[in-house]
């Protein structure tokens, strides 16, 4: 294999992949971290040296750097040094220096993780994997403040709700991800169980799902009839 610019790109296997950049000069190894991380779900890119890592990061900053410590140029640890000055992202060192100094002086450095070659790919990714949901930012979610009668989007923006619709959205928020019946709306809203109920019932949630909207034109309100019988709120929604 030949480093095209010292970058070797492979494509990702789908945009929730995370994202690896391997560190490593020697063209076969690092060829087979490539295509056995691919194999293994990530969206990979293999380097020679640290000026080509820059390169990569520019165009796709990584959530993990698979680090060689002997590299040709700037050496692995002043990589490290580098990287915690300048990203977020996870550091696993893949050496074959394998003396006590040389791993404590990694890990004090800041390397996540320190692995002496040869390394078994399958261990190598679970601990990517560790690695890049322990990283990730907390996710955005609803939530439902009872109290000051508002629904907040993701996004921050702070919704005003009526009363029925705070009673729905108490069903919702005690019953997470699970159907509701219509019944038990129509006895929290005190609606008789009838079609009329039913129209009242979806005109409710067609208003709250405008209101969501006008309020914040990037979220939409996770509310799905289910099986013609229920609602379900399809998303987390915290109180």
């Amino acid at each position: 294999m030949k480093h095209e610019k010292d970058i070797k790109h492979v494509p990702v296997p789908s945009a929730e992949a995370l994202h690896v950049i391997v560190v490593e000069d020697d063209e076969q190894l690092c060829d087979i971290m490539v295509t056995g991380l691919t194999y293994l779900g990530f969206g990979v890119v293999g380097v020679g040296d640290g000026k080509a890592l820059d390169a990569a990061a520019a165009q796709t900053p990584p959530d993990v750097v698979v680090l060689d410590l002997g590299l040709p140029g700037e050496d692995g640890i002043e990589i490290i040094n580098r990287l915690r000055r300048t990203s977020d992202c996870g550091v696993v060192v893949v050496t074959a220096r394998g003396r006590l100094d040389d791993r404590l002086k990694g890990l004090r450095q800041g390397a996540d993780h320190y692995f002496v070659k040869p390394v078994d790919l399958r261990e190598l990714a679970a601990v990517i994997t560790n690695l890049g949901q322990r990283l990730a930012p907390p996710r955005a979610k609803w939530i439902f403040i009872e109290k000051k009668s508002q629904l907040v989007t993701p996004n921050a923006v702070a919704v005003s709700l009526t009363s029925n619709e705070c009673i729905v959205l108490s069903l919702f928020a005690a019953n997470p991800g699970i159907n509701i019946q219509r019944r038990r709306f129509f006895e929290k809203l005190d609606y008789l169980d009838d079609h009329s109920s039913n129209l009242r019932l979806e005109a409710l949630f067609s208003r709250l799902r405008s209101k969501v909207h006008e309020a914040d034109p990037g979220c939409r309100l996770p509310v799905a009839a289910r099986h013609s019988q229920g609602y379900a709120f399809l998303d987390e929604l915290g109180r």
